[in-house]
């Protein structure tokens, strides 16, 4: 039986669409064996609690709370301690899978070097291939860059391999959708983003288990 982790950092509405999936047979003979939140505050750790999925928090704040900000070695350091120490974490509960969905914080190279290469990584993120990589506000930048060009901006989201260029790895899953300028408000656009991506983080979770 696949095993999948997945990563989260907010109010996990990606995480719901796979826990809805599993449970209406969606991702056949798959389970979800663990939530990791880089927040404590995330609603997504109550939506796994509720599913009775075992959730735990790995936050970056607690690494590096009391060294001042100045002092970039040491939260450099601090940065590689929280890395290494979540990839020991996911190995813990020997997934197949790790799903970031919504996970705000990159991944870098000395996470993917402790992981086991039997594990695979797959990150959402709301930009299409090429565009906004690396950043949180792909949703926004795209809406604002077609209102400002006044010409139709093709966007969306896909679902799309970790390495360590982030946003660079090869796509599972894309959706496009068309912006039009002045017909819909930034919070309309966002909320047809969302909807594609409770579909696409589905879709990519299969086939990158191969179901």
């Amino acid at each position: 039986m696949p095993r999948v982790t997945v990563l989260i950092s907010g109010s996990g509405s990606n995480l719901q669409a796979l826990i809805d999936a599993e449970q209406q047979g969606k991702l056949p003979n798959t389970k979800i064996v663990s939530v990791i939140s880089s927040s404590k505050k995330a609603y997504g750790l109550q939506r796994a609690e509720m599913a009775n999925i075992p959730t735990k928090v790995h936050s970056l704040y607690s690494y590096n709370k009391d060294i001042p900000k100045e002092d970039k070695m040491a939260r450099q350091l601090a940065r590689v301690q929280f890395e290494k120490d979540l990839a020991e974490l996911i190995m813990l509960d020997k997934p197949d899978l790790v799903v970031c969905a919504g996970w705000l914080l990159i991944l870098g190279p000395n996470f993917l070097s402790n992981l086991s290469k039997d594990i695979k990584i797959i990150n959402l993120h709301p930009a299409l291939p090429g565009t906004f990589d690396g950043t949180t506000h792909a949703i926004e930048m795209a809406w604002n860059k077609c209102q400002e060009s006044k010409k139709p901006l093709v966007a969306g989201c896909m679902v799309h391999y970790v390495i360590e260029e982030v946003d660079k790895g090869k796509p599972l899953i894309v959706k496009e959708l068309t912006i039009t300028p002045g017909e819909e408000t930034l919070e309309q656009y966002e909320e047809r983003v969302h909807k594609e991506e409770h579909v696409a983080i589905v879709e990519a979770t299969i086939k990158a288990l191969d179901l």
